[in-house]
């Protein structure tokens, strides 16, 4: 018998969490601009921002008394903390704003002149949008008015449309399936460690400590070099060949003693990553590793020798080879495999789809009614329509840009169910490659620079698309190098949440209202706070502003996500899914995992199989000597632990890093 779970949201309990939401909205998006470069965009983002405040409580609760904060406020809690920075933190607003400066101040013909009128790029004053840079001045806040209305209308559209998707599925996901969503247990033994009597203890916290002191001396060294340069950088991580923007993790290209197995593009060192691994089910792990060597790096290394991949061995950049050349042209697997994935899950899970087109059975148990679930969903779509329209995309680029938007995240949401990498780079075929995969058919291929050059209003139409359909989108429902966001950030939500015993119609209200305190607060923020400091004057300076330059160049799309044709490859990666899906769903003894197979195709790096295969030996291992109990007593407290060392050590550098920009030596 299912135990009732009552709504607990009093209006004080509501004003508590609506005063706290713009708190945490005006920390994160004052304090970005100012981290340091090495943690621009971790200190505060929809995993760790819950991460950092929980440990703070964990801390107070253990040499005081916290009065009147229980699981389910704790539940409640983490779901503002979270959602409070999806439209806050560094990528979300700055990144659209930065590289809408970069739209005007750079001139990359025909490309930028073609939409040089268009609002949602910027105000078109070169002279007035160039004093961002410098700083010192009142915002223009009149002439950027249309471009913060328009992308806040924006984000909340696609807020109310993933609500709505999320809400509708939160009973089957979450409650039925029970998805882990592992990277969610931090949150949840947390919480729980926060509420634990002191007098009675949880025989948790030592191994929760133990493991937050690794992680913390972990990372401590990258923090000190990345403070004081002086100090040594132990790890190396700050130089090549190790990436700047994957930390702990080494680009083999510049490793000259790979270049006997060149397809193999990156090792992972970050202990971070480890800790991640450690926590997603074994049979997952299993399915990682075994896709990365046997599904990735065998098959390719083959082809090496059979003459494909030419200059591979010269490139500094050995993944792009995998990704869109033959052979296997592995981002099209990959996308497949991920789109499969949600394909399947829908035939077979058909009859509780059309159950969601009817009253709930137990209607006050639900996320949300199912006709204002879907009522969401429209209304969300149809205001992103209206608006791409209103910014110049033709109609049919706009339904594409929405069904893409869908289908990419749908279904690596449904992944990161099973296999939750946050934090760091490469999860899911969501970068700005996969973006364009559906939405550049309605010009190529063929389409080139000299044919947009002689065409303005083609070429109007085609950028603006071609850019809206990318990372100006993408970004907004969660971040590829990190999985911050709100497409991850929403089901996260409800799995503590849940957890902890809070009503999920509580939770879809908080996330609701907090997204739309947080897109207000973002967009209009960031514009006046530049002005106000100047993008020079930063750390961040101008935030990732790469993106004019590749997302519309013609010949760049016409090769993207892999050289053509795309689409039999997208049809392996689906086939390969639905197979092991049916496997997978018909013997309990079937050995691989479609989630993971899908989690090992990703980049066609490898860069997961020794943080997999490590895992999956040690909690085998674990497993057989004590079982479950011994892992979720041991195992699972230290690697949330290091997990949260790690993320506090980060939280904390950044934080001096800040003191120390605007105090100088």
């Amino acid at each position: 018998m299912s135990v009732e779970v009552k709504s607990i949201l009093t209006p004080k309990l509501w004003a508590t969490l609506i005063v706290t939401a713009i708190i945490l909205c005006f920390v994160g998006v004052l304090s970005a601009p100012f981290a340091p470069r090495w943690a621009w965009s971790m200190i505060f983002g929809s995993f760790t921002g819950p991460l950092v405040i929980f440990f703070i409580l964990l801390v107070i609760s253990r040499i005081s008394t916290i009065t009147g904060l229980d699981r389910r406020k704790l539940g409640l809690l983490y779901t503002v903390a979270s959602m409070s920075f999806v439209f806050c933190y560094s990528m979300i607003p700055y990144g659209i704003l930065h590289n809408s400066v970069r739209m005007r101040l750079a001139t990359i013909s025909p490309y930028t002149d073609a939409v040089a009128g268009t609002f949602v790029f910027g105000p078109t004053d070169k002279d007035l949008v160039a004093l961002i840079q410098t700083g010192g001045v009142p915002a223009p806040m009149a002439a950027w008015g249309a471009w913060i209305g328009w992308w806040t209308l924006y984000a909340i559209a696609w807020l109310l449309f993933w609500a709505g998707w999320f809400a509708l599925l939160e009973r089957r996901w979450i409650e039925v399936e029970r998805l882990p969503f592992p990277a969610a247990v931090t949150g949840t033994l947390t919480a729980e460690l926060i509420t634990a009597p002191k007098e009675e203890g949880d025989p948790r916290l030592k191994y929760f400590m133990v493991g937050w002191i690794i992680g913390a001396i972990a990372i401590l060294p990258v923090i000190l070099h990345a403070l004081y340069p002086a100090f040594p950088d132990i790890y190396g991580w700050s130089a090549a060949p190790y990436l700047s923007w994957w930390l702990g993790t080494i680009n083999l290209s510049g490793v000259p003693a790979t270049k006997v197995i060149p397809v193999w593009a990156f090792l992972v060192v970050n202990p971070m990553i480890y800790a991640l691994f450690f926590l997603f089910p074994l049979k997952i792990l299993f399915s990682i590793w075994v896709t990365q060597i046997f599904g990735v790096l065998v098959p390719a290394q083959i082809a090496w020798y059979a003459g494909y991949y030419s200059g591979i061995t010269e490139a500094g950049w050995r993944a792009g080879f995998l990704l869109g050349q033959p052979p296997f042209k592995y981002n099209g697997i990959w996308m497949g495999s991920f789109i499969g994935l949600i394909l399947i899950w829908f035939v077979l899970n058909a009859s509780y789809m059309k159950s969601l087109f009817k009253k709930a059975e137990e209607p006050e148990r639900v996320a949300i009614p199912h006709e204002l679930g879907w009522a969401f969903v429209i209304i969300g779509a149809v205001i992103v329509f209206g608006l791409l329209l209103a910014a110049g995309v033709p109609a049919e680029g706009a339904i594409l840009i929405l069904f893409t938007m869908w289908i990419l995240f749908l279904s690596s949401v449904r992944v990161f169910g099973f296999a939750s990498i946050v934090g760091t780079a490469w999860f899911g075929p969501f970068d700005w490659t996969h973006y364009m995969a559906f939405t550049k058919y309605l010009w190529h291929p063929g389409m080139t620079t000299d044919i947009l050059s002689a065409n303005p209003e083609l070429c109007r139409v085609y950028a603006t698309t071609m850019y809206l359909t990318n990372r100006f989108t993408g970004e907004i429902m969660g971040e590829n190098n990190t999985q911050f966001g709100m497409a991850f950030a929403i089901p996260m939500c409800y799995r503590v949440g849940v957890d902890l015993g809070v009503h999920p119609r509580d939770i879809t209200k908080i996330i609701l209202v907090t997204g739309i305190i947080s897109a207000i607060i973002g967009f209009s923020t960031c514009v006046a706070y530049d002005y106000l400091i100047g993008t020079n004057n930063t750390p961040m300076r101008l935030y990732d502003a790469w993106w004019v330059g590749a997302f519309a160049r013609a010949e760049t799309v016409e090769n993207q996500p892999t050289s053509e044709p795309l689409w039999p490859y997208l049809l392996v990666g689906i086939i390969i899914s639905v197979i092991l899906s049916i496997l997978n769903f018909r013997y309990v003894w079937w050995p691989l995992d479609p989630a993971g197979v899908a989690v090992g195709f990703s980049g066609g790096g490898s860069a997961w199989i020794f943080p997999a295969l490590i895992a999956w030996i040690v909690k085998s291992v674990i497993m057989r000597i004590g079982g479950t109990k011994l892992v979720d007593r041991t195992l699972t407290p230290f690697m949330v632990g290091l997990l949260v060392g790690y993320w506090f050590l980060m939280f904390l550098g950044a934080f001096l890093g800040m003191i120390k920009f605007f105090i100088p030596a």
